[in-house]
Formats: structure tokens, sequence, C-alpha cells
């Protein structure tokens, strides 16, 4: 087993994850838990693993070609085809229910993200969401506005299942 495994077994809180092609959804639930991972929907599998090598990211892939790729040493291989299911694997094997920090990462872009008053992105929001929020987030990197609407709820209820 190599040291990026063995850090991320122990649950370090700076673990990196890149996912393949195939895993978006997997991806965006791990950004939704406050996890760096980038998305690597149209890279090679030998630029996933420079980036994972470079980054020290782990490789989160169902893809037997990537998987087998002698260079790899910091890989978990996903098994379920459900993206709740490859949360949960992901989760359990790196112990990861200690160290969520939800909605601190875009699950867009994978970007940090940071209070911001309404007024600095009044022209970007809609007139009922000026008027019925006023505490917002927005991503440093791609400028989505985040907002504690209904759809908040809903992915506050399922980070708290996990």
């Amino acid at each position: 087993m190599t040291e990026l495994t063995e850090t991320a077994k122990s649950g370090s809180p700076e673990l990196r994850f890149i996912a393949d092609a195939h895993l978006g959804r997997l991806a965006k639930y791990l950004r939704l838990c406050g996890f760096d991972t980038l998305f690597a929907d149209s890279l090679s599998d030998r630029d996933i693993i420079e980036i994972a090598l470079k980054e020290q990211r782990i490789i989160l892939s169902r893809d037997k070609e990537l998987l087998a790729h002698d260079k790899n040493k910091g890989v978990c291989r996903i098994f379920s085809e459900r993206p709740v299911t490859q949360l949960s694997e992901v989760i359990d094997k790196y112990s990861l229910r200690d160290f969520f920090n939800p909605f601190s990462r875009c699950i867009e872009c994978n970007g940090s993200i940071e209070s911001v008053s309404g007024d600095e992105i009044r022209d970007l929001l809609l007139p009922r969401t000026r008027e019925f929020y006023s505490q917002f987030r927005r991503c440093i990197s791609c400028s989505k506005v985040y907002w504690e609407g209904s759809h908040y709820e809903k992915m506050k209820k399922f980070v708290d299942s996990l």
C-alpha cells in the first residue's frame, strides 16, 4: 500500500480525488460533502494518472484499463453503478464521515465557496430570490451563486443521511 493510500485511510481532511469520466455524479456528491474532487470528463487515462501523481490525488474509477496501469499507486476501484452507493464505497474505504464539510465546494467546478453580500451579487439574482433570501455564497472559481432555498434542504438531508 502506498503512502498516499495510508494517509487517506487515516482520514486526513486533506484527501483529494480525481474521478474518471464515468463518475460525474460521484464527483458532485463528494464535492457536496466538502471533498476536493476533480472530474476528468475529457481527459485520457494517461492525463488522469499524471494529474493524480502530480497533485497527490486518489483516482476513483471503474475502468479496468485505468485501474491496471502500473503507475497507479493511489487508486480506488469503484464497484457499484449507482452513484449513492459509489459515494458510500468511498466514504467507508477512507473513513470520511468525520471530515465532511458540506457546502464548502462548488458542485459544478470544485472551487471553494465563500460568503458574499447580497449587494455584491444583486444583478445575478432573480427578483424573487432577492426578495426571499439574504444570505448568499459564491464560488471563487466560477462565480456560481448559492443560497439556502428548498433545494438546499434536500441536499442537507442527503448529506445528513450519509
